[in-house]
């Protein structure tokens, strides 16, 4: 079995809006396949104290890990169906993030801290790793720094991603993470001509698809009302807890940084809606010069991070 199915973690401050979708057809081999020990794990005769730590979170990740309970709901809606998930169907998720939404959280930020920064401290060597997010996590080797990053993510994005994935819009009454999560879900599936194989890279700067081929996100993309809302809170939080400097550079670099690639000026604050139908005029008149435009079906990243 592949690790990045079973840490399920979060790489990027905003991915697990994205990779909370899509396949989850490894689903029952990362719920009867869970290694036993953290050697068996991370296949090594001897876990050094990270590995240790991550091992324990793994297997009593509190409340306060926001993306494995939230994919613990929807296995097991999954389990319960007795259904097998469908590509672009968001039925599972949508139900599972419901269910997420209503449970009791409680996790205080200075037990959140206490987390995250012995993880810090502990996977001090793990962490001085440096991947490229824009490639494809299927390319990262290092699976235990891989996985220090996951983990530290998961808790340190901990309370602002249960706030970010609640949060309802007052319109209409849906969570803001799943109206964003629908809507990037279809430019997906239009951007890659259905490619089965595509996958978000963890930076949301990419759809990378199964032939290799990079698909840059537009930045008008990061305009959408319903990402902004979930940006926010992300940014805000970031900003008042800071990481360790060197870490922070490894993920995003700075909280300016973030904030210029994440929360564009946008001079009118078009709504992803927008951008798809504008895809959708592209693509028709595309279709007219060309009666041989395949028709569009496709599956997300594997959820594997809500990931790892």
């Amino acid at each position: 079995m592949k690790l990045q199915y079973l840490l399920f973690a979060l790489f990027t401050v905003f991915v697990i809006q994205v990779q909370a979708n899509g396949g989850y057809d490894d689903y029952e081999q990362w719920e009867h396949n869970f290694p036993d020990t953290c050697q068996e794990l991370f296949k090594t005769k001897h876990c050094n104290k990270c590995q240790s730590l991550m091992w324990n979170h793994f297997k009593n990740p509190g409340q306060c890990a926001t993306a494995f309970n939230l994919g613990r709901d929807i296995f097991e809606i999954i389990k319960d169906s007795g259904e097998e998930p469908k590509p672009y169907d968001l039925t599972f998720f949508k139900k599972g993030l419901n269910k997420y939404c209503h449970e009791d959280f409680h996790c205080s930020q200075h037990e959140v801290e206490k987390i995250y920064k012995k993880i810090q401290d502990d996977c001090k060597d793990e962490l001085s790793v440096k991947f490229d997010w824009s490639d494809n996590p299927e390319n990262f080797k290092n699976i235990t720094a891989y996985a220090a990053y996951g983990t530290l993510l998961t808790y340190y994005t901990g309370i602002p991603a249960r706030n970010a994935l609640c949060t309802k819009n007052k319109h209409n009454g849906d969570f803001y993470s799943f109206e964003f999560i629908e809507k990037l879900t279809q430019w997906v599936k239009n951007e890659t001509n259905a490619d089965p194989k595509a996958v978000v890279t963890h930076d949301l700067k990419f759809v990378i698809k199964g032939n290799g081929k990079k698909v840059r996100v537009p930045k008008s993309f990061f305009c959408d009302p319903c990402w902004r809302k979930i940006a926010h809170i992300y940014g805000d939080y970031i900003k008042d807890h800071r990481l360790k400097k060197s870490v922070e550079k490894n993920i995003w670099g700075s909280c300016h940084d973030l904030e210029k690639l994440y929360l564009p000026h946008c001079t009118h604050k078009r709504g992803l809606g927008e951008i798809l139908k504008d895809r959708s005029d592209s693509k028709l008149s595309k279709r007219n010069a060309n009666p041989a435009f395949g028709v569009l079906s496709h599956r997300m990243n594997k959820l594997h991070s809500l990931a790892i």
